[in-house]
């Protein structure tokens, strides 16, 4: 049997130069939610997990962990 998951994400990932090449990329992502197919552009992965907290808890889905937390 092949579950089918509600609650997913895509990430991309991405470095984008600075037109100071002395200054350091700027890293970016964009986080599909596949449920509603909405995307958002975040500039930290703590934007990621917040993001993903929210939409979790929206859907009333508690407890949880993330699966390498300590």
């Amino acid at each position: 049997m092949v579950k089918t998951w509600k609650h997913r994400f895509l990430l991309d990932v991405w470095a984008e130069p600075r037109e100071v090449e002395s200054l350091p990329l700027i890293v970016r992502a964009r986080v599909r939610d596949l449920a509603t197919d909405e995307e958002t552009y975040v500039g930290s992965f703590a934007e990621i997990e917040r993001l993903v907290e929210a939409r979790l808890d929206a859907e009333g889905l508690t407890p949880r962990r993330w699966e390498r937390d300590a």
